[in-house]
Order: C-alpha cells, then structure tokens, then sequence
C-alpha cells in the first residue's frame, strides 16, 4: 500500500471510532432503548439538536462545548467518550494497514 492510501484508511478509522464512541456515550447516557429512540436533546434547554451539532469532536469544538440556543455546558465525558473511540478506531486500522504490510512482502 502507499503511505498516503494507509493515512487516508488510519484517519477514515478515527472517524468511524468517533462515531462508534460517540453511540456509546448515548447508551451509557440513556441506556439501550432510549438511545434508539427519539432524537437527542440538549440537557438544560430540551431542544433537539440537528444533525449537524451532532458531530463527533467536531461540533463540541465548534461550539465550545456549550448548546448552541441556551449555552448550557455538554459534558465533557461526551468528548473524551469520542475521542478515546477515534483513537481506538485509528489503532484498529492503524494494525490493519501495518498487517497488511507484512503479509504482502
């Protein structure tokens, strides 16, 4: 494989684990059932949040880990929930590329 095919696959895993870890924090937080059902909601002011405050890393970045109508603060849990699974993801694919490697020399 070529170095810039091996990054391309090493940063889609970290997205996928994001999005994978971003799905835990929701069971953690709501338990199974709740989190296929229903869309989420800001904890301080109820409103459901669109799909793109919804983005892994992303839009607590964006807005500064707060709602974006009341302000009120998201977890921080939330992001590191996030982040530990992008970088479980990024490993994953990381081996996988490295494997890869190995076996076709």
């Amino acid at each position: 494989m070529t170095g810039g095919l091996d990054a391309i696959l090493v940063i889609f895993g970290a997205l996928a684990g994001a999005v994978v870890g971003s799905f835990a924090g929701v069971v953690r937080a709501r338990g199974w059932r709740g989190a296929v059902r229903g869309r989420s909601r800001c904890e301080g002011c109820r409103r459901e949040l669109r799909w793109y405050e919804l983005v892994p890393v992303v839009s607590y970045a964006v807005q500064a880990g707060r709602c974006r109508r009341c302000r009120a603060p998201i977890g921080l849990t939330a992001l590191w929930v996030e982040l530990i699974g992008a970088t479980i993801g990024a490993a994953l694919f990381l081996g996988a590329v490295g494997l890869a490697s190995l076996l076709t020399r």
